[in-house]
């Protein structure tokens, strides 16, 4: 017994340890509503032109492109018509207050790419079409230099490689990269260069090895990012966001947010091609509230007032607001949070003139892209007092109480029932329980993999990766490959391969004369081989086979 509690004792004072050396305030807010956007829209861009808030393109319900744009003035949104779509393009505004708008899927549900450009002006809230990109593009960034022309890089499942704009009407290509891209960060430096890094190929693979690309030198790899790498996310965004260096002087300085290998977020100080970790005042927390926030933003800086921030959520739906101070050495470490926001969306917020953050609709936490929200929420990290939690936190007393119990109820039960009987694997059988919100969750993510196959026919793309379906419901490979090995019992390939196999069969009914080779090609087979030990394997016959019982039932 004396050894259970110096046992307790010493894991107690390690957790309070643990808690007491993070030291960065937790601040609770209140996000205020504004009105709803006139139509739900994800994939979006965002920007303060002629300093109104403004929205453009994206996506609508039932995953379809949407040619409109909107505009908050006067406490309401007023809707406009632009000339093309952009579903996930990117925005750029420009130091003459037009806009350079470009790119997106060219079909619903998240497909293709597009070369479409258009203008907008602010200040008579007018779109203008002019001209096509050097090459299809999106989830592409854009940044503009010095000499008012504008670099543009990255894409998705297209090849990516750099092109210059003229400002003017003209687009030209001017290099390869040595990595292609998604949604990269672009950082400029002296020389009127810029430098190209990010997390994840164009395939939204995660990169092994970061290669930095710069338009007029070499690659190159900074000893930083072997260990620390650029935080992934899929949204275009505003690539002066991260900025906090002077034009004027020549100083490009930016605010990277880096993960290492277990999952940390730290911060990296970006000037010109040095690239050094930011000192805070605390590490990055990462579960305060007992939930993994998975930080999901880049950094958003506010020069006025030295402040920047990173933008994460939890499995609840609570929001969280990093600020960092960085005017200070070491920089100043906030962090605000919301109580459980169903209905924020999941997307990066812009920086209002008086330093809060505003969020635009986006999808929710599920990532349902057929269904994305309208509500536009302004959260006030420079506005409005917050309240913050002062002292050792009473979820943790709560959880150092709960762990005794436990090592003390486990000892009793130890010393004094250990005679007790097994019980049966008929009793644990016997015992019922509802299903959790895990299952729940599982069985709502292969509902919507089945529904693309069903509605969209995925499985005739001979192509078709697990990563591709991943990006279409905005998961991860492996989740979906999880949930399908665990609920069919099946391998991806398998399961793409059924449906396949089902529309060789509408085929073969319908054109009992089809050649076989077209028929595979038809259904999504990248061989004919490939189709004949596929077809086998799920019905136990050759296709001619299968034909000549089916016609004699």
């Amino acid at each position: 017994m004396r050894n259970v509690l110096y046992f307790i004792v010493l894991c107690s004072v390690w957790v309070i340890t643990a808690a007491a050396g993070n030291n960065c305030p937790l601040l609770r807010i209140e996000p205020e509503r504004l009105p709803d956007l006139i139509m739900p829209r994800a994939g979006h861009s965002m920007f303060y032109a002629d300093g109104e808030l403004t929205v453009v393109g994206g996506h609508t319900t039932g995953f379809k492109p949407t040619p409109t744009a909107e505009y908050y003035k006067d406490g309401k949104w007023n809707q406009l018509q632009t000339v093309y779509t952009h579903d996930n393009g990117f925005a750029v505004v420009l130091k003459s207050d037009s806009v350079l708008i470009g790119g997106g899927h060219n079909e619903p549900i998240g497909i293709g790419q597009t070369y479409l450009v258009e203008w907008y002006s602010p200040k008579e809230h007018t779109f203008s079409g002019f001209g096509c990109l050097d090459r299809k593009r999106t989830l592409a960034q854009a940044i503009e230099l010095d000499s008012g022309k504008v670099v543009i890089t990255g894409n998705h499942f297209e090849h990516d490689g750099i092109e210059m704009f003229d400002g003017h009407k003209a687009f030209s290509f001017v290099k390869d990269v040595t990595t292609e891209r998604t949604c990269p960060y672009i950082f400029r430096m002296s020389g009127n260069d810029v430098m190209i890094l990010g997390a994840n190929d164009n395939h939204y693979r995660p990169l092994d090895s970061i290669i930095i690309d710069s338009m007029k030198g070499g690659p190159f790899k900074v000893p930083l990012l072997e260990m620390w790498h650029p935080l992934p996310f899929e949204r275009s965004f505003n690539s002066n966001a991260g900025f906090i260096g002077n034009e004027q002087k020549g100083d490009w300085s930016y605010l990277l947010p880096v993960v290492n290998s277990s999952n940390q977020l730290a911060i990296a100080l970006v000037r010109d091609t040095a690239f050094t970790m930011l000192p805070t005042s605390s590490a990055i927390p990462m579960a305060p509230l007992g939930d993994s926030i998975f930080y999901d933003s880049p950094a958003i800086a506010d020069r006025q007032e030295q402040c920047a921030y990173v933008v994460g959520r939890d499995k609840r739906d609570r929001y969280y607001f990093l600020s960092i101070g960085y005017a200070q050495t070491p920089a100043i470490l906030k962090l605000y949070y919301t109580e459980p926001m169903h209905d924020m969306g999941c997307t990066i917020p812009v920086l209002t003139a008086d330093g809060n953050l505003i969020i635009t609709g986006g999808v929710n936490q599920k990532h349902d892209n057929f269904d994305p929200l309208a509500t536009v929420w302004l959260v006030h990290v420079n506005g409005k007092p917050a309240q913050e939690k002062n002292g050792f936190p009473v979820w943790l007393w709560l959880l150092i109480i709960m762990f005794i119990g436990a090592v003390v109820t486990f000892w009793l039960v130890k010393v004094h029932y250990k005679g007790l009987p097994k019980p049966t694997k008929k009793d644990e059988l016997s015992q019922t329980s509802s299903p959790s919100d895990e299952d729940v969750e599982d069985s709502a993510l292969l509902q919507r993999i089945c529904q693309l196959m069903d509605e969209e026919q995925l499985y005739l793309r001979s192509n078709l990766k697990v990563q591709d379906v991943a990006v279409l419901l905005n998961t991860n490979s492996s989740y979906v490959s999880e949930i399908i090995n665990s609920r069919r019992n099946q391998t991806f390939s398998q399961f793409v391969n059924t449906y396949r196999i089902r529309h060789a069969q509408t085929l073969l009914r319908q054109q009992s004369d089809m050649k076989t080779s077209n028929v595979a090609a038809e259904s999504g087979f990248s061989t004919e081989a490939s189709f004949f030990r596929n077809f086998k394997a799920v019905t136990g016959m050759t296709p001619r086979e299968w034909l000549h019982k089916s016609t004699q039932n």
